[in-house]
């Protein structure tokens, strides 16, 4: 997999948080581009050896960790919409990874959970995504990677916060062009 060079020097920089001046500054894209890079590994992984996409691979993982649960409980659990959460359910059903069962007493509910065949794919990806995540810290220390660890829950915890705070009152409505027709309206400066 290629990198353009431009991208790789800027990423050599060290980023300049507390005063950012460009893009290559910004957590957020510095962790996307990480995510990127990493993320890749495990998808090719997933899909060229399993057959699976890294949301269906995410779902088998939670499963395996969390059990049975609601499918909009899987979904919250993670950062897939709920229309993306239920085609991710359907794709795993239909390969037999995943069951629904009723919730008893509740017709109108179900949830899911791994089959023998999904337990049995995720014993054997599960170490393959371990070793990726040992070769990704490698340079860390294990002081570095606990403080790594403590920065990213506080973090997660603090940008949880911050979504709310800033929770849109209301979305781009997609039947309508979304953003497309919002940028239409109305350009920078106009």
């Amino acid at each position: 997999m290629g990198f353009p060079k431009a991208s790789l020097a800027a990423q050599s920089q060290l980023p300049q948080f507390e005063n950012p001046q460009s893009i290559f500054d910004l957590l957020n894209f510095r962790l996307s581009e990480l995510l990127g890079i990493s993320g890749s590994l495990v998808t090719r992984i997933c899909e060229n050896e399993y057959g699976i996409t890294r949301e269906e691979w995410q779902f088998v993982a939670m499963l395996a960790e969390l059990n049975a649960m609601s499918p909009s409980d899987l979904a919250a659990r993670t950062t897939v919409d709920r229309s993306q959460a239920s085609k991710t359910l359907r794709a795993l059903m239909s390969k037999g990874l995943v069951e629904r069962q009723a919730v008893p007493g509740d017709g109108r509910r179900a949830r899911v959970l791994l089959t023998p065949a999904g337990r049995l794919l995720f014993a054997e990806i599960f170490p393959r995504v371990v070793q990726v995540h040992h070769e990704l810290l490698h340079d860390l220390g294990s002081a570095e990677r606990q403080a790594l660890a403590h920065s990213l829950s506080a973090m997660q915890a603090r940008a949880l916060a911050v979504a709310q705070r800033h929770k849109p009152e209301s979305a781009a409505g997609r039947r309508q062009g979304g953003s497309r027709a919002r940028w239409k309206a109305s350009p920078p400066g106009a």
